[in-house]
């Protein structure tokens, strides 16, 4: 699996902990470091790569240590940012581009949007270390409300491809009708036709509720 990390936070740690944390939870074999509004700078890939090899006696560490690691500046374009990749991190940015960057993945089911979270308060001199229970690493796509958003816009899209199928076969049978005005549309036809619009309807709105309820 490809991963990209979304940089924008000038603190080393904060990078090493989340590409160990996300060698953790996925198979990860490239992650790429997108830096947002500026150029890739290479003291501060220098420091972060000096500082997973310095903790790589940790089964977690040792793994991002050995994944391929690139850079780049990140493209303005959310879409063509999260185009081609199965993990994007946005632990390190601010809210505004985390939620910019999500609305970007909803069409798109394969993309996991994740963040790194601290289940506990270091102390002043405490280092910021993972270890087992100390951290969380979440999906956002499955957790809370975007999750909640997420799958509401999977299920109208798929109501929408349905009324979209039923009005395709309205038009075309308008147009048998304008050729051929002896063309005749099977009751049975019609009465089917009139109770799927209806369900479509019904489910939709059902959807709506649910998502308004969540």
């Amino acid at each position: 699996m490809k991963a990209k990390i979304l940089v924008q936070s000038p603190t080393v740690d904060t990078y090493i902990n989340v590409m160990a944390a996300l060698c953790d939870a996925y198979p990860i074999n490239k992650i790429m470091l997108s830096f947002i509004d500026k150029e890739p700078d290479d003291s501060f890939i220098d420091d972060i790569q000096r500082k997973l090899l310095s903790l790589s006696s940790s089964s977690s560490y040792s793994k991002a240590s050995r994944v391929q690691l690139e850079v780049e500046t990140a493209d303005k374009d959310h879409i063509r940012l999260v185009k081609g990749w199965d993990v994007i991190d946005v632990t390190a940015v601010s809210k505004v581009i985390a939620i910019n960057v999500s609305a970007a993945c909803i069409s798109n089911k394969k993309v996991h949007i994740c963040q790194l979270s601290w289940r506990k308060r270091f102390s002043n001199n405490e280092p910021w270390i993972l270890e087992d229970g100390n951290h969380q690493y979440t999906d956002l796509m499955s957790a809370g409300a975007l999750s909640s958003l997420y799958q509401d816009h999977f299920q109208k899209k798929h109501v929408i491809i349905v009324f979209g199928a039923l009005f395709s076969i309205v038009f075309l049978l308008a147009i048998a009708k304008f050729f051929w005005p002896g063309f005749v549309v099977p009751e049975d036809f019609v009465n089917v036709f009139s109770l799927l619009i209806g369900a479509a309807g019904l489910y939709l709105a059902i959807i709506s509720l649910k998502a308004h309820n969540a």
